[in-house]
């Protein structure tokens, strides 16, 4: 708002005025009479000082505007310089949260890389231990079976050897199956059945009988029988098979072990042949068995080894 000049102002100013626009005919010695103010009007001077008045004020409110414009530019200025830091302060920021999101994302890649390296390397290290452990384990089975067959042939070797013997003095003697004064057998001793023959063996019906020192009876009925192997009891039907019971036999001579075995016995029923009970015997056993011990240790049956 434009603020009017007070009266004492304008009487200063009109004063101003009138002696602005005196006319030249005007002299100072006469500017108090009247008649030197002839050539002037009131109404005119008046009007003159009206419009000095408005020119005072439009020169003034001109001012006042000027001023104002040019605060508004710096206020505007300062604004926009403000705004333009804010702004740049946001991209600096903003691009250091980028940078820091590529870091984070690099560093994050890094640890997954070396995580999966560390459990690449753990699981080759696992599995050659493993290889390394198995590889002891299977030298160290292999080491015992070898000093276990070599016992083992070493024994087999001498028993054979002093079977062979006995039984060529016997034979010699004319009578080597009255040298054997016993099988005993007991349950089994758990030995690994390494060894396994097959035989046919055929057994007169409801006969006491004896097969490499096995006592067996069988009885026929119909198509089936009951057959009775170390008094261990199975009923068959014909190509039916049952499995007798682990055990363990030893074999002397002149009261001397000279053989001794686990074995177990599979029974397969063929029928009826010739008027005998026919079977399929297989036996494993722990120990090979001589063939020159099958004859003795059996008694009525026939068999032969298929």
């Amino acid at each position: 708002m434009v603020k009017l000049p007070d009266k004492a102002s304008l009487t200063g100013f009109t004063q101003k005025v009138g002696e602005a626009v005196k006319l030249p005919s005007d002299s100072p010695s006469d500017s108090k009479t009247p008649a030197a103010s002839a050539g002037v009007s009131d109404d005119e001077r008046a009007k003159i000082e009206a419009e000095a008045i408005k020119k005072y004020e439009a020169d003034l409110k001109a001012k006042e505007d000027a001023e104002k414009a040019k605060k508004y530019a710096e206020i505007e200025a300062k604004e926009k310089e403000e705004q333009e830091r804010l702004l740049a302060e946001k991209q600096r920021q903003e691009a250091l949260a980028i940078e820091q999101q590529r870091k984070d994302k690099e560093r994050q890649e890094w640890e997954r890389e070396e995580a999966r390296k560390k459990a690449e390397e753990d699981k080759k290290r696992a599995e050659i231990e493993k290889e390394i452990l198995a590889k002891q384990k299977q030298e160290e089975k292999e080491r015992l079976a070898a000093e276990k067959a070599a016992k083992k042939g070493q024994s087999h070797t001498l028993r054979n050897v002093g079977i062979i013997v006995v039984i060529l003095i016997a034979i010699l003697a004319g009578a080597y199956i009255s040298l054997i004064s016993g099988v005993e057998t007991f349950d089994g001793y758990g030995y690994p059945l390494s060894y396994q023959a097959n035989y046919e063996v055929f057994v007169p019906d409801n006969t006491n009988c004896q097969f490499l020192g096995m006592p067996i009876n069988a009885l026929s009925s119909g198509g089936s029988v009951t057959l009775m192997v170390n008094n261990e009891r199975q009923t068959l039907a014909i190509g039916q098979q049952g499995v007798f019971p682990t055990k363990h036999m030893t074999v002397k001579v002149f009261g001397i072990e000279i053989f001794n075995t686990d074995y177990q016995l599979t029974a397969e029923y063929e029928g009826v042949i010739t008027n005998k009970d026919a079977f399929k015997f297989n036996l494993k056993t722990s120990s090979s068995i001589p063939s020159l011990l099958i004859n003795p240790l059996s008694k009525n049956v026939e068999y032969r080894t298929i």
